[in-house]
């Protein structure tokens, strides 16, 4: 009895190391070696030619003599033949090389998934920042012709504009490439860029008006946002042309919900879709595709910019 026990435990340490050699052969050599390279036929042919030649090393390495001797020692009828010993083997050997392969196939589905989101996400913040880099060189452009035009003139507000257009330009290049700003700084931003217009000493000036309120701390957002429609209002309203031109912002929340509003008169026949919205449309889509609502319409000359955004 002892000696049956002894011979089945040395019967299945044999059968254990074969079925483990078909699965590191079969996910090591047969498919990286024969699969990938050269197609399923010469690895289906690989296959067969292992499960073969394993079945008979396992057959000469005395498991046949073992299983054979336990079936005397057990009275369990004649003995198996040789094919039959094979041919079992080539089953066993067969399911676990389905088994392997089954894992490798959808470990390379996983990683090929893996692999196309993070590409996608590259790709994503390769397009986010193409964005941005193109707000900050239309916004020196704009604001490097004000200076210009007042230095000329050899105005007071020229050293006080370069100094606000200094701070500016220090956000826009160490912030605006972080995901996510405090809210607070991109306010500040825009409070900036506010008085920055307002030293360009602009005809009908007191016919800008902006209030902002509500509590923007402990909240985020992602960079350079807003400043696409504050930017938008500036350059497209008529308040340097037009007596009864004006421009109205209005920055609020309430708990989460960020509203931001502009309306400004324009002529109609300048009001052209800028750079600045068309940027704000793709980041908004790109960064908060579920959890914003852009306006964009003209009435009676008059254009007007709401957006609603939920921050996190």
């Amino acid at each position: 009895m002892n000696d049956n026990i002894w011979a089945a435990a040395d019967f299945s340490l044999v059968q254990t190391l074969f079925l483990a050699v078909a699965v590191y052969v079969n996910l090591l050599i047969l498919i990286p070696k024969l699969l990938v390279r050269y197609g399923s036929a010469v690895y289906i042919i690989g296959v067969a030619i292992t499960l073969i030649s394993l079945s008979f090393l396992v057959m000469f390495s005395g498991s046949y003599n073992l299983l054979n001797d336990m079936s005397e020692g057990i009275g369990d009828g004649p003995e198996m033949s040789p094919f039959m010993f094979v041919l079992e083997h080539v089953v066993q050997f067969s399911l676990f090389i389905i088994i392997s392969f089954l894992y490798w196939y959808f470990n390379r589905h996983k990683e090929e998934e893996e692999k196309a989101l993070q590409f996608s996400n590259d790709k994503l913040q390769a397009e986010l920042q193409a964005l941005k880099s193109q707000i900050s060189p239309h916004f020196l452009f704009n604001s490097l012709n004000n200076i210009y035009s007042l230095s000329i003139l050899n105005h007071s507000n020229a050293p006080i504009m370069i100094e606000k257009l200094s701070d500016i330009l220090h956000y826009l290049i160490y912030e605006g490439k972080h995901e996510e700003v405090a809210l607070a700084d991109e306010i500040q931003l825009i409070e900036n860029y506010i008085q920055l217009q307002l030293l360009r000493k602009l005809k009908n000036e007191e016919s800008i008006h902006y209030r902002i309120t509500g509590d923007f701390s402990n909240k985020k957002i992602a960079p350079l946002l807003l400043i696409n429609i504050i930017e938008n209002g500036f350059k497209h309203s008529n308040i340097s042309s037009e007596k009864n031109g004006f421009l109205k912002i209005r920055i609020s929340t309430a708990g989460n919900t960020l509203t931001v509003l502009t309306e400004n008169t324009f002529t109609p026949n300048d009001k052209k879709k800028g750079i600045g919205l068309q940027n704000l449309e793709q980041q908004l889509e790109h960064m908060y595709p579920k959890s914003y609502s852009l306006k964009v319409n003209n009435k009676n000359r008059i254009f007007r910019v709401e957006l609603t955004l939920e921050l996190d």
